[in-house]
């Protein structure tokens, strides 16, 4: 008979309600790798669960980052190339080192938003389900995907296509290597201002071919795109997820509103707060620098856009591209944070982006609390649907389970 384990005294954050969702009393009784029963004063016979009183902590779900580049170290600055020339054993302990920073941060998801190198998803991933290394579940990318003559389009540090023909091989064959989220770039980024936000590469054939072929392996296709021409270009391809969408015009909007049962979109917002808000400077990235990307008009448009998303009923997933050291690895409840602040959420609104909207964009039985769901959780101290500081809190942070074993416990609080 598969363990069972019997959570009491707990408040439970289910994420199965609306925007003002609070913590009410209740046990969370796990057999196996799931949730069988969420009730007040569940009772049993002596020996017959693992009983752990949570003393009036709150139980929600396992959180999940949609825009993950587990590539990028601990340390990791913006020097793409060297990570990419790291020796490969090397480079791969700081992967593990940044899958057990998200665990135990809270969070047990991650869908991949391109590798450094290659295999970087696909080999951390099989070392987590073998129970090598301890890390959250995946959604493995591959190298990102960019068109000649746009940026990435060197070939330097991304697969390269020229037109639909090629850009479908280089999506079967990532497929067949057993990527399941492929991140195309089809926009410029501010920050290397050659190539700004607005501009728009590759076309609907070429979207539309790689959404078919990825379709086809069971995968699903995720783009780098901050204006509002590659947004809305993204949309009406089958694109699932899309990343930044900063500038959103009446046209994308439409867009994005057509197919809001079957996409998504992931803002970044934290990070252009802290490029705009001076962080990234004594790493290199100089007022000057900022002033030239145009990241401060991005970040009041992202703002506004995220108003019209909501309006919409257009899912939105958190999700930070963190890494850099001006968005550290383990503070990735910041984006949350950034919600709250300034995109007019309520804390459990916020939490919905990182919890139930992710089993929505997954297809899994994840971000709720609730019967036959998977018994990935968070347990903290302190109710994060009142004050959303609480997940960014390490001190907070009492345990997290994942397929219903205590993966991270405090050893803070349990030494």
């Amino acid at each position: 008979m598969a363990e069972r384990i019997l959570l009491t005294n707990a408040r439970v954050l289910a994420c199965t309600g609306g925007a003002d969702e609070r913590p009410v009393a209740a046990d969370v009784l796990i057999e196996g790798d799931r949730i069988v029963r969420v009730a007040p004063g569940v009772l049993l016979d002596p020996g017959a669960a693992r009983v752990v009183d949570l003393r009036g902590a709150t139980v929600l779900p396992g959180l999940g980052d949609a825009h993950v580049h587990l590539s990028w170290p601990l340390d990791f600055v913006f020097d793409h190339q060297a990570i990419a020339k790291t020796p490969p054993g090397e480079h791969m302990l700081d992967v593990a080192a940044v899958v057990r920073t998200f665990l135990e941060s809270g969070y047990t998801f991650v869908i991949g938003a391109g590798t450094t190198q290659p295999q970087d998803d696909l080999l951390i991933d099989d070392a987590i389900r073998r129970g090598l290394v301890p890390g959250p579940r995946i959604v493995p990318s591959g190298p990102m995907i960019a068109e000649v003559g746009g940026l990435g389009g060197d070939g330097e540090m991304m697969e390269v296509a020229a037109d639909a023909k090629s850009l479908r091989e280089i999506v079967a064959r990532q497929c067949d290597q057993g990527v399941r989220a492929l991140k195309l770039f089809i926009s410029g980024d501010g920050v290397v201002p050659e190539f700004p936000s607005e501009d728009v590469y590759m076309n609907d054939a070429m979207l539309s071919a790689a959404v078919a072929e990825a379709d086809r392996h069971g995968a699903f296709l995720t783009v780098h795109a901050r204006g509002s021409a590659s947004v809305a270009m993204a949309a009406r391809t089958g694109v699932r997820i899309v990343h930044h969408a900063c500038f959103l015009d009446d046209a994308a909007v439409k867009a994005l509103e057509a197919r809001r049962d079957d996409l998504w979109v992931c803002p970044g917002l934290h990070y252009l707060y802290a490029m705009v808000s001076g962080h990234a400077e004594p790493y290199g990235m100089t007022p000057e620098k900022i002033e030239a990307s145009g990241y401060h008009a991005e970040f009041a448009s992202q703002i506004e856009g995220m108003r019209r998303l909501r309006e919409a009923g257009i899912g939105i997933l958190s999700g930070g591209d963190f890494g850099h050291q001006w968005t550290r690895h383990g503070t990735y409840a910041a984006e949350l944070r950034r919600y709250v602040e300034f995109a007019g959420m309520t804390p459990v609104e916020a939490i919905h982006t990182a919890t139930r909207n992710m089993g929505g964009v997954s297809g899994l039985p994840i971000g709720q609390v609730r019967e036959g769901f998977l018994a990935d959780l968070l347990v903290v101290d302190g109710d994060p649907s009142a004050d959303i500081g609480v997940l960014l809190d390490p001190a907070r942070r009492r345990a997290v389970l994942k397929d219903g074993d205590f993966a991270y416990v405090n050893p803070g609080l349990y030494p």
